[in-house]
C-alpha cells in the first residue's frame, strides 16, 4: 500500500522464470510483464522496478471495472498505457551531457532520461538514496570485475539497477584492403540497443546467485534469469538472452556505487 495515495500495488512474483503481475487468485488474472512495443524497453525496465519495490500504478493506468470479465487482458492494457506514459514523460525531460534535448519516441529513451526516472522511483521508497547516474563501462576491461562487484553491492542492499546493452552495427565486414578496414571500423562501433533490469535477489525471494552473477529482468520476453556477468561472451553476433540477445554491456545506470572501470 502506498500511504501517500492509498492505492495498492499489483502483486508481483517470479514464476517459471517470468515476471508475473496480477491478482494470483483466479486463472487468467496474472500476466507476464513485457514491453508493449520495440521502443519501450527502458520504460518497462523502470516500471518493473516500481512494481518490484511495491509502488502502485497511477490512476491513469490502473485496471478499470470494465475488464472484470477478462482481468488479465485489462491489466495488460493498463500496463501498456503506463509504459507509454513513462516513455513520453522521460522523452519530454530527456537530458544528457549537453543539457535538455527533445527525443523522438522512435528512438526509445536516452540513458540519462532512464537514470532520472530510476532516481525518482527509488526515492519514493528510499528518500536518501543517491542520484542514479549513467556509467559507461568496458565489459572486457580489467576493471569489469570491480564494476560487477559494485553492482552486486547495490543489489544486496535492495537497490535495482538498469544495464544498457548493445553491440556492433554489423557482425562482420568481408571487404579487404583500406576500404575494408574503414568499413570494419565503422560497423564495429558499439551501438546501444536495449535495457535490462538488474533485480535485487531479496526482492524476488531468491538467494544470492553467487560471485559475478546477477538476476536480470529482460523486458522483451518478460524473463528473470541469473547471468554470470564475468563469463566470457563473444564480441560479435548474438549475446545471451538475459541481455536481450546483445553481446555487450555498455553502461550501468544506478546510484553511485564503487564502479571502478569507467570510459
Amino acid at each position: 500500500m502506498d500511504t501517500r495515495t492509498g492505492a495498492s500495488a499489483p502483486r508481483v512474483r517470479v514464476a517459471n522464470s517470468r515476471l508475473r503481475v496480477g491478482g494470483f487468485t483466479t486463472a487468467g488474472d496474472a500476466i507476464t510483464l513485457t514491453q508493449c512495443d520495440a521502443t519501450t524497453c527502458g520504460a518497462t525496465a523502470v516500471l518493473a522496478a516500481r512494481l518490484l519495490l511495491g509502488l502502485p500504478l497511477d490512476d491513469a493506468s490502473s485496471p478499470s471495472g470494465t475488464g472484470a470479465a477478462r482481468p488479465g487482458r485489462a491489466l495488460r492494457d493498463s500496463l501498456a498505457v503506463r509504459q507509454r506514459g513513462l516513455q513520453r514523460a522521460m522523452n519530454r525531460h530527456a537530458r544528457g551531457p549537453l543539457g535538455p534535448l527533445p527525443w523522438t519516441r522512435r528512438l526509445g529513451s536516452t540513458p540519462w532520461a532512464v537514470a532520472a526516472e530510476l532516481t525518482r522511483t527509488l526515492r519514493r521508497v528510499r528518500p536518501g538514496v543517491g542520484e542514479s547516474t549513467v556509467t559507461w563501462v568496458d565489459d572486457r576491461g580489467t576493471g569489469w570485475g570491480g564494476v560487477v562487484a559494485g553492482l552486486r553491492t547495490g543489489l544486496a542492499d535492495g537497490v535495482p539497477a538498469i544495464l544498457l546493452t548493445g553491440g556492433p552495427l554489423l557482425g562482420r565486414a568481408a571487404a579487404a584492403g583500406r576500404a575494408g578496414r574503414v568499413l570494419r571500423a565503422a560497423v564495429g562501433v558499439l551501438i546501444p540497443r536495449h535495457y535490462v533490469l538488474a533485480v535485487p535477489w531479496g526482492v524476488i525471494g531468491r538467494a544470492d546467485p553467487g560471485p559475478g552473477r546477477v538476476h536480470l529482468y529482460e523486458p522483451s520476453s518478460g524473463t528473470v534469469r541469473a547471468l554470470d556477468l564475468l563469463a566470457p561472451r563473444p564480441a560479435l553476433g548474438n549475446g545471451p538472452r538475459e541481455l536481450g540477445g546483445w553481446p555487450r554491456v555498455l553502461a550501468v545506470i544506478a546510484p553511485l556505487l564503487p564502479l571502478t572501470e569507467r570510459i
